[in-house]
């Protein structure tokens, strides 16, 4: 049965057709970032589960990016543009002819940049479509000129993935207080279960038997990350403990690749190659999780992080630095460790103390997963976000 699409402006409610809150969507996902990460990444999880959850959802994304890859591997009904800079005229008319083909009924863009094509793009449509704008990363300069005061009145709402985020979009947008909510990312808690997932292929594929501890890092490779103090934690604890291993999961993003160089390098000169393995790019990320014993996320700075969250979801003890985003996720001493950014001697001493204590790995683990089901379930956080569209859409309506 094909889902009923009708443009939000002419709708009639009455018995026999969909409420408001309840029909199918027609839903243009947006992100022109070229890289391929954290932010790319949840753009597409959250791509194919609102279609999962019987919406009609499309792509706009550059062209040839890693992420229209996945997306079409996937299945997903793809645009690709060459957007670049700000102003592209020829892009924006043809986004809008999208726009009005497919009947689109809201707009989510998840990379701030895009708005500078998204809003144009909406204008030319004359669909005067509600915006949503995710704002996964925050920004150290003021953007309340004239031209950020145009698109951003055009926004209708900001969905900000942790509250240091938050903060930052009223500091540094035009946007006001109630146009702006803390809404954060999220993960499938019944595939990062560890009742689902049997951590021994994994384990058995890189050599672990079961008495060696493996501490894990999952992440690309950008400068930030942490990969420094995670490898001199490892030469640390190499010393003290024989039967410690360190398995590094992720890739280099576009224009990153000298830094993974550099990281590979740095293991090379710290001597620890044949304690640490580097993985690359890996899509069992349940069964990688599941492998550890331990998660160490060093980053320097982070909006938010979804690798914790997938880490705590599968009773996984985490040692973390104490900033930004990680501090609506971890609480220190019940399910994690706080680290300071940039110390890995404090990273090493964390990770030895679980090292030594299994029944504190194990607590932790327990309540970092009780933490994740109640604050960052996928299904709770995409209701949340169905309940943001309709409103919007029932706004819209009113106005027209």
């Amino acid at each position: 049965m094909q889902p009923l699409f009708i443009r939000a402006e002419l709708i009639t409610i009455c018995s026999t057709e969909p409420t408001m809150s309840s029909r199918p969507l027609a839903v243009l996902q947006t992100c022109f970032s070229p890289s391929w990460g954290g932010l790319e990444i949840q753009t597409l999880e959250v791509t194919r589960q609102l279609r999962k959850r019987g919406h009609r959802v499309f792509l706009a994304c550059c062209r040839g990016s890693r992420l229209a890859q996945e997306a079409i591997r996937l299945d997903i009904s793809v645009l690709q543009l060459d957007v670049k800079g700000y102003f592209h005229p020829v892009i924006m008319v043809r986004l809008a002819r999208f726009i009005v083909r497919h009947r689109i009924d809201i707009i989510h863009a998840q990379y701030s940049k895009d708005i500078a094509t998204v809003v144009p793009a909406s204008l030319i449509s004359r669909r005067r479509l509600p915006i949503l704008l995710s704002k996964r990363v925050g920004s150290y300069i003021k953007k309340k000129d004239l031209f950020h005061r145009f698109t951003y009145s055009h926004i209708d709402k900001v969905l900000a993935i942790s509250d240091v985020i938050h903060r930052n979009v009223l500091d540094t947008t035009p946007m006001t207080p109630e146009r702006v909510i803390t809404l954060h990312d999220a993960i499938n808690t019944d595939e990062f279960s560890p009742q689902q997932v049997n951590p021994q292929p994994v384990r058995n594929e890189f050599g672990y038997d079961d008495t060696m501890i493996v501490i894990g890092f999952v992440g690309r490779f950008s400068p930030g990350k942490g990969h420094e103090e995670f490898l001199e934690a490892a030469a640390s604890l190499r010393k003290k403990y024989r039967h410690v291993r360190f398995l590094v999961v992720g890739e280099a993003s576009y224009g990153e690749q000298s830094y993974e160089q550099r990281i590979h390098s740095m293991a090379r000169s710290l001597g620890v190659y044949d304690v640490v393995t580097f993985a690359g790019f890996r899509r069992d990320i349940p069964h990688i999780m599941a492998s550890f014993d331990i998660f160490a996320f060093p980053s320097h700075a982070e909006s938010f992080g979804v690798a914790l969250i997938e880490a705590m979801a599968m009773e996984r003890a985490v040692v973390s630095t104490d900033c930004d985003g990680v501090l609506d996720i971890v609480v220190n001493g019940h399910t994690g460790l706080y680290v300071r950014p940039r110390k890995s001697d404090e990273l090493a001493a964390a990770l030895a103390q679980l090292i030594d204590d299994k029944e504190l790995r194990e607590k932790m683990g327990k309540a970092g997963r009780a933490r994740v089901k109640e604050l960052f379930d996928q299904n709770t956080q995409l209701a949340k976000l169905e309940e943001a569209y309709y409103n919007l859409l029932k706004t819209a309506t009113q106005r027209s």
